[in-house]
């Protein structure tokens, strides 16, 4: 990615998002954020995690853009195609993952997004004008969403990256299982695919199983770490909320090769 495509977008951002709230009342919200995440991760099915403002404002401006370097690590380890005309963001919150990937791609491709929360399709839409990407979100579930890529064509799909980024660790077991079994159609049929999720294991218990169910289409995964030194904004958020992150960290899931050495 443009060093100067990311430093204008992340400028624009937090303009977009520090306009009502002190970085006092920011950094509360990031902190609040993470432990939604962590330490009360049971309450997500029943509790939305973008609540409030502050929390909106924390995922749109801290972790967003973290999941935007941590996409960009990650594929710059693998082999994955960068000649796709088209992207599918299966759950794409604010649509980091896609666009990360599209901003490697020779040609910029098409964009479509599905996530069911109205808030991050819009923060999505605005993130892909922003860094200049053609690119619509569309509200709906990604178990159903992936299934409609199964009438597409083969020469299509053979042109089309599927990515999931943070998301299908939040499906029921029972859409999990489905997804998975179309994933599997559609590798068959020629579509290029990433998974992104969280280092920890605890989150991912259905990993291995889908990486061997997945074997026969080549599909390789590993853990990626990588030092980093993130850009001044983020690191000044990051150490205000008692993080100091010197480390971009994820697991990932693709049909190309994977190069997990420590960098």
């Amino acid at each position: 990615m443009d060093n100067a495509v990311f430093t204008t977008w992340l400028a624009a951002l937090e303009q977009r998002h520090l306009a009502e709230l002190t970085r006092q009342e920011f950094t509360r919200a990031v902190r609040a954020l993470s432990a939604r995440y962590v330490q009360r991760r049971g309450q997500l099915p029943d509790r939305s995690p973008l609540d409030s403002a502050g929390k909106r404002a924390a995922f749109a401006l801290f972790y967003a853009p973290l999941h935007l370097l941590t996409t960009q690590a990650a594929l710059a380890r693998t082999d994955v195609r960068t000649d796709l005309e088209t992207l599918v963001d299966l759950g794409c919150g604010t649509g980091v993952s896609s666009a990360a990937w599209a901003l490697m791609q020779d040609t910029p491709p098409s964009i479509t997004g599905i996530d069911t929360h109205p808030w991050v399709l819009d923060e999505a839409r605005w993130n892909w004008r922003a860094m200049g990407l053609p690119g619509h979100a569309v509200r709906g579930d990604m178990v159903t969403a992936a299934r409609n890529l199964l009438r597409h064509s083969n020469a299509s799909l053979a042109t089309t990256g599927l990515i999931a980024g943070w998301s299908v660790n939040e499906l029921a077991q029972s859409d999990r299982a489905r997804l998975l079994d179309t994933v599997d159609q559609l590798l068959s049929r020629g579509v290029t695919l990433v998974v992104l999720e969280p280092l920890a294991r605890g989150v991912t218990p259905w990993w291995d199983d889908w990486v061997a169910h997945l074997a026969t289409h080549r599909v390789c995964a590993g853990d990626i770490k990588v030092d980093v030194d993130l850009p001044a904004p983020l690191a000044g958020f990051s150490k205000a909320a008692g993080f100091r992150k010197k480390e971009l960290g994820v697991r990932v899931m693709t049909s190309a090769t994977v190069r997990t050495s420590h960098g």
